[in-house]
């Protein structure tokens, strides 16, 4: 039966699922470009968000539009989907790699400590 300290350890080096993570960041990242494509609608002036209308420039056929906020919407979450895949897909790769030293280490550590 593991002790509240090993429970703790074992939830802060668990893995992160890459694809929960991916929808969580796409969802995120898809909403706040489509919010803030819709808030400059509203907000209205001329001319309408100049400085997010620059995501043309990154998101094909995008403008700030209603249409626009839904293309917006469309690749702020694919982008945000891949972001978190590989930020979880690295995060679990580094902690594997940090995790697997400090095995090898208290196996090197134990071993020349038992030829002492």
């Amino acid at each position: 039966m593991p002790s509240t300290v090993d429970k703790a350890i074992i939830q802060a080096f668990a893995k992160l699922d890459p694809v929960a993570l991916g929808l969580a960041m796409g969802a995120t990242v898809g909403a706040a470009v489509f919010a803030s494509t819709i808030f400059l609608i509203l907000k209205g002036g001329y001319p309408v968000g100049p400085n997010l209308a620059l995501l043309g420039q990154f998101f094909i056929g995008y403008t700030v539009s209603v249409m626009g906020a839904f293309i917006g919407l469309f690749y702020g979450f694919v982008l945000g989907f891949v972001l978190g895949w590989i930020i979880a897909g690295l995060r679990n790769f580094l902690l594997n790699a940090y995790l697997q030293m400090l095995r090898t280490r208290a196996a090197l550590t134990s071993y020349f400590e038992s030829l002492d």
